[in-house]
């Protein structure tokens, strides 16, 4: 390892791709994504109208928390709600598919929540619960605001049948836009390693010039040159859309952790791509077909599913970076293990970076 030589290509490499249309892009479009989301859409209720959801709530006494609900949606959608007679009836409502989603509500709670206390309500979702659910789901805190006049007015616990883990809570705990936020930054990571980065390295291959600096550098030189401007240019990017967004991380050692592993794991995976390809334009015609299967776990993260498809969920990089920056988002345990999540990330970047290495030694050979 020769730091001199590792610096030089990295300034080199950082210039070129300034002037890269091709980076640009890749850095540009989740970047705006997330800031249109940041703008367009709401934490709290979706920007969405004419749906209609239905709801049952279990309540020993008259409480003012489902009208409030039903006022806080009703600027986008029509919520109905209807009282039942006991807890046990509003799950095997839920359960049935009679109803969308279910409240279950202790004796005294609208006193309770007026005095500041914290009494807990019981949301009750379906497996197949959709997305109009999970938006009233996320605006319970506005509703809870409305009752109390204070806040945090209560604790909700969210019960979903059929499902184990607290996927579906997400949009609760994080917020819709705030999520969607989220989201485009892993999006970023994505873009910068398996496009950006690949894309200075293909082209150097296609030009020659990559024999021409492997005789006065060895590979493990490029590879750290090379991998350190995509660690600089995911640095910014993310750098900028926190600070435009206020997307501030209650756990930045978490949230810091969970990116700064996916982005050097998977630009190990980016440069493996660039020295397949034998060129930058053939880099580009597959990029999509490869970005697909390594993007979707990640949107897959705050969408209820099945015990079988959330353990699936956490053999992919994406998904597991997703799954502990949430955790550091909201400085809560939403998702178990994060510790883990680092590992499997961290140990898909070693596999990656081992192969790129061995690929281009034997090419040189």
């Amino acid at each position: 390892m020769h730091p001199r030589m590792i610096w030089s290509i990295y300034l080199k490499d950082t210039r070129d791709a300034i002037r890269d249309a091709r980076v640009l892009v890749a850095i540009l479009v989740p970047l705006g994504l997330g800031i249109f989301y940041h703008y367009v859409l709401d934490d709290n209720v979706a920007n969405i109208a004419g749906l209609e959801t239905t709801a049952v709530y279990a309540a020993s006494e008259s409480t003012d928390l489902p009208a409030a609900l039903a006022e806080v949606v009703s600027g986008t959608f029509t919520l109905d709600t209807t009282a039942v007679a006991s807890a046990d009836e509003v799950r095997r409502q839920v359960g049935a598919e009679s109803a969308d989603l279910g409240l279950i509500i202790p004796a005294g709670f609208d006193a309770a929540v007026r005095a500041g206390a914290q009494p807990e309500v019981v949301v009750v979702v379906a497996e197949e619960a959709g997305a109009d659910v999970y938006f009233v789901v996320a605006s319970l805190g506005s509703a809870l605001r409305e009752v109390s006049g204070r806040e945090p007015p209560a604790t909700v616990r969210v019960e979903q049948t059929g499902v184990s883990s607290r996927a579906g809570t997400v949009f609760l705990e994080v917020g819709f836009r705030s999520y969607s936020v989220l989201v485009t930054i892993v999006f970023l990571v994505v873009m910068i390693s398996m496009l950006a980065v690949p894309v200075i390295l293909a082209e150097e291959a296609e030009k020659k010039t990559l024999s021409a600096l492997t005789m006065i550098a060895s590979y493990a030189d490029v590879v750290i040159g090379k991998a350190l401007v995509g660690v600089t240019y995911i640095v910014v990017a993310i750098g900028l859309q926190v600070s435009i967004t206020q997307l501030w991380p209650k756990n930045w050692l978490l949230f810091g952790a969970a990116l700064g592993t996916l982005s050097v794991s998977l630009i190990g995976f980016g440069l493996l791509l660039g020295s397949i390809f034998r060129s930058a334009n053939q880099l580009n015609t597959w990029s999509g077909f490869l970005l697909t299967p390594i993007l979707a776990p990640a949107f897959m993260v705050g969408v209820p599913a099945p015990a079988a498809v959330e353990t699936a969920l956490r053999l992919f990089p994406t998904s597991q970076a997703t799954m502990v920056a949430v955790n550091g988002l909201t400085g809560r345990s939403l998702f178990a293990n994060p510790g883990f999540g680092l590992i499997v990330i961290a140990i898909y970047g070693v596999g990656a970076y081992a192969v790129l290495l061995r690929h281009l030694n034997r090419n040189r050979q």
